[in-house]
């Protein structure tokens, strides 16, 4: 790339730095995480609160947290891409090492990789389609099947469980009872 293009993308640069700079200062100024809870929810105590109430100041603060880590992280990304700037490597993929088009970096100024690799590439926080490790240890619901498994031993379904509950009762009405029971145990 030449040198008066770096230039000019080192203004971009140094621009949506100071930017993200400007928005990581202001979210930590008005998002209260330097006070406790009663003085940025204006509550002396919040034992007369609606839990309601409280969830939403909590989850304002969730989203100004998150805002802050987005913006911490894009900030990560421009001084690394100054970096490369300075190493004179920038405008290349750092993945196939072609040169990253001048509208895509126009665009992203801190891009590392052409569109081609951008998308083979996994997500910024680096989880790709990674699932939630609780979900190796919680079973399907009423010891029932789950689909992702092998269908060989239909087990109990949760319709099999409420036949055996309502046999001793249930608070249905009349006209529930004309449904009556889902059936007799499953076959299948």
């Amino acid at each position: 790339m030449d040198p008066r293009s770096l230039g000019v993308y080192r203004k971009k640069l140094l621009r949506a730095k100071e930017r993200a700079q400007s928005r990581i200062t202001r979210l930590q100024e008005t998002s209260g995480f330097d006070r406790p809870e009663s003085d940025w929810a204006g509550e002396l105590s919040s034992y007369d609160n609606h839990t309601a109430d409280s969830s939403s100041a909590l989850e304002m603060r969730s989203i100004n947290l998150g805002l802050i880590n987005h913006s911490e992280d894009r900030l990560a990304q421009i001084d690394a891409a100054l970096i490369r700037v300075d190493q004179g490597v920038y405008g290349k993929c750092v993945q196939c090492g072609r040169d990253i088009p001048p509208e895509r970096l126009n665009a992203i100024p801190w891009a590392v990789s052409c569109a081609t690799c951008g998308v083979r590439q996994p997500s910024p926080a680096g989880m790709g389609d990674a699932r939630p490790i609780e979900e190796e240890v919680i079973q399907p619901p009423f010891g029932g099947v789950d689909p992702a498994r092998a269908y060989d031993d239909p087990g109990v379904h949760g319709e099999d469980i409420w036949d055996a509950l309502a046999s001793y009762g249930n608070a249905n009405s009349p006209q529930d009872d004309e449904a009556g029971y889902s059936g007799d145990v499953d076959s299948h």
